[in-house]
């Protein structure tokens, strides 16, 4: 972004965004009961099948026998939340059926994830499907590894982890799937036949061992705004935060290219700094990008090599396989973790890859700092149709809290600079979104290279909505923004230095307080706002 003055062009910080992440990670104090069988091995005591048709038994071998002619189900009939499950099956040449998890029923219906198992010359057994809703979401066209996993006409053995959104799949050992989904986050195991006329399907061995809960998240550091071959002091202030996740929300690298070798020598470069190595390896992270290390300043859909940057962000990030943002054009994705009651979800947003084209004012008619105008075109757009529709999905999912981080700024608009209130129909968009979704959720975002706090009440629900903004960790505008009008803003000017923010939630207290922070490099608090969970629910 172009909207600062650098009075001072000093210390580095390094934006590390989700670079080996692995949800496993914030599981890794989760203790694991022993196995139960779900499966006696003499009846179906604990089974049910919920559709009117079906031939279902136990042969002498202890194995449960479906057959028939029309797709149906059988469920065991207790609910799972974080689990593994094994389960052995042997499908004839022919034959399609899948192991259900995290799913829900009605008479004659059911949906929820599936573990395919496929047995037809595409090879897709062990891929994730989403029975009677999406369809696929891991599919295995491009993993020649996975498909080799499964046998046909044999005895093929299924392992299924999920815990909190993050779900995995072994088929005989093989892993097969390793992504990230919050659609559905607890539900019923079963077992399918899909219809094939005249073909027996058989299953043993079914057995299930509960989780530990995800922890509970009570500190979150971000940053944004990182000149990959300048110093980077910052790392190590925040790495002395001890907090269980940081996320990187933008200009993680300064790109600026269309030349995609460029791109992936810069993010070397920051890869080998030791400050970020080292922050890499003891905290978990997540990340979106800006227009820095997307490729070109300021850009949008019109940038020609996106695809590539696309899949260079993930592979620098380690961003699973079948993964959000490696399921869909652009690197939005969503994450929950945490306990019910203390359950707090990631929104990723890329304001990027489907935004239009910015409104830049006349030089005659300019009303603003900046160069950029309010759009209010119907056709004009931050997200793009698909990501607001997956956005909405996901402010449906449960939580108690909501992190949305977006590059841009999203409540401060009178600067002219990238920002929401470009787009002015996008921008009250997500405030009725927020709302219509009960609030409880805080905006995070980057870009101005200077750290200020906003806020708006949103007066017919009685609630606040926060919009945190953190930058840069080694870019500071160094005062030249000084005095920028902001109307939302909740201290009293912005702040020019190196900086990075926190947000701090005590789940203790029956009202869980919030406290957003803006840090120096130091580490020293140099903007606090403090305030309950019921400050920023929608009444």
């Amino acid at each position: 972004m172009k909207n600062y003055f650098f009075a001072i062009v000093s210390t580095t910080i390094v934006c590390g965004f989700a670079t080996g992440f692995n949800p496993t990670t914030s599981n890794c104090n989760a203790t694991e009961p022993a196995w139960e069988s779900l499966f006696n091995g003499k009846n179906l005591k604990g089974w049910k099948n919920p559709f009117d048709w079906g031939q279902i038994d136990v042969n002498q071998n202890k194995e449960i026998v479906l057959r028939g002619e029309r797709k149906y189900f059988l469920v065991a009939d207790r609910r799972f939340k974080d689990f593994e499950l094994e389960v052995e099956l042997n499908v004839p040449a022919g034959g399609n059926s899948g192991i259900q998890f995290r799913s829900h029923y009605h008479h004659n219906r059911l949906w929820g994830y599936q573990a395919e198992v496929d047995t037809s010359d595409r090879q897709w057994a062990g891929g994730l499907y989403d029975e009677g809703r999406r369809a696929w979401l891991v599919p295995l066209k491009d993993n020649p590894t996975a498909q080799a996993a499964f046998n046909n006409s044999a005895w093929n053995h299924y392992r299924i982890r999920a815990v909190g959104d993050h779900i995995q799949i072994w088929v005989n050992g093989i892993v097969t799937v390793d992504t990230h989904d919050a659609v559905t986050s607890e539900g019923y195991i079963a077992l399918q036949h899909h219809g094939e006329k005249g073909l027996t399907y058989r299953f043993r061995n079914v057995r299930v061992r509960e989780i530990e809960a995800p922890p509970t998240l009570n500190l979150i550091t971000f940053g944004s705004c990182c000149r990959q071959e300048r110093e980077q002091p910052i790392w190590e202030t925040i790495a002395a935060q001890q907090s269980q996740l940081f996320l990187m929300i933008g200009d993680n690298i300064y790109g600026d290219s269309e030349d995609i070798d460029i791109l992936r020598t810069k993010y070397e470069t920051l890869g080998n700094n030791s400050g970020f190595k080292k922050m890499r390896a003891t905290t978990p992270f997540l990340a979106t990008w800006d227009d820095h290390d997307y490729g070109v300043n300021d850009g949008g859909v019109e940038f020609p090599i996106k695809k590539a940057s696309q899949q260079l962000f993930n592979d620098f990030f380690n961003v699973p396989q079948g993964a959000g943002s490696r399921r869909h054009l652009g690197v939005y994705d969503s994450h929950v973790f945490g306990p019910v009651g203390k359950r707090v979800q990631i929104i990723l947003l890329d304001t990027r890859y489907h935004r239009t084209p910015l409104l830049k004012w006349p030089e005659d008619k300019r009303k603003t700092p900046g160069p950029y105008a309010p759009n209010s075109d119907p056709t004009a757009t931050i997200l793009g149709a698909e990501q607001w529709k997956w956005l909405e999905q996901q402010m449906q999912v449960p939580a108690e809290i909501r992190i949305i981080a977006s590059s841009i700024q999203f409540l401060p608009a009178e600067h002219g600079w990238e920002m929401w209130e470009n787009y002015p129909r996008d921008r009250q968009r997500l405030l009725d979104l927020i709302s219509s979704s009960g609030g409880r959720s805080i905006v995070i975002s980057g870009d101005r290279h200077i750290a200020e706090i906003s806020k708006i009440t949103i007066g017919d629900r009685q609630f606040d909505i926060y919009d945190i903004t953190s930058s840069s960790l080694n870019v500071p505008s160094g005062g030249g923004n000084a005095g920028e009008p902001n109307r939302y803003r909740t201290v009293d000017d912005n702040y020019p230095l190196v900086n990075f923010g926190s947000i701090e939630i005590n789940w203790e207290k029956k009202d869980p307080e919030i406290k957003l922070k803006i840090h120096d490099l130091q580490g020293q608090a140099v903007f606090l706002n403090q305030f309950r969970l019921s400050n920023i629910t929608a009444k």
